[in-house]
């Protein structure tokens, strides 16, 4: 049995840019093992022309096994390759479009790249990381300390 998610309701967050406003959504783990399944492939397709020049670098060097060499391209992706990613601009347009497709259906990921400048990135990815602090359960704060007596 499968549990109803029908009152599941992403944050958003509505943002001007020129004079369209935008509704970002907070990325989800579903986003998250998107964006990592799209740069498993595209290293896949780097990996299948690194295997193919390797193997034949090799062959041409006597004492060097390609099988020992291939184990340094095959290998999975680390966490620290997928963060640097997302610090791109390939790689946070990319999450900012999985953000906008929630509400924005037919955009597209080149539409995306056009309308999003340095200008909004901060405030776009507190909106799609949650980095504001004010997630739930969190108590806002007017920023007052109280003293001790």
């Amino acid at each position: 049995m499968s549990m109803d998610l029908s009152g599941f309701v992403r944050r958003k967050t509505e943002i001007e840019i020129g004079t369209k406003k935008f509704t970002f959504t907070e990325l989800t783990l579903a986003d998250l093992a998107e964006f990592r399944a799209e740069m498993q492939k595209k290293r896949e397709v780097l990996n299948t022309k690194r295997r193919e020049q390797l193997i034949e670098t090799a062959k041409k060097l006597d004492g060097i096994d390609p099988m020992e060499l291939l184990k340094y391209i095959d290998k999975p992706l680390s966490e620290a390759e997928i963060e640097a990613e997302m610090e791109t601009t390939e790689g946070l347009g990319f999450l900012v479009f999985l953000s906008l497709t929630t509400h924005h259906q037919g955009i597209s990921r080149e539409q995306v790249l056009q309308i999003v400048t340095p200008k909004y990135a901060e405030q776009i990815s507190k909106a799609i990381f949650m980095m504001d602090g004010e997630g739930e359960g969190e108590k806002k704060t007017t920023g007052r300390r109280s003293k001790r007596k």
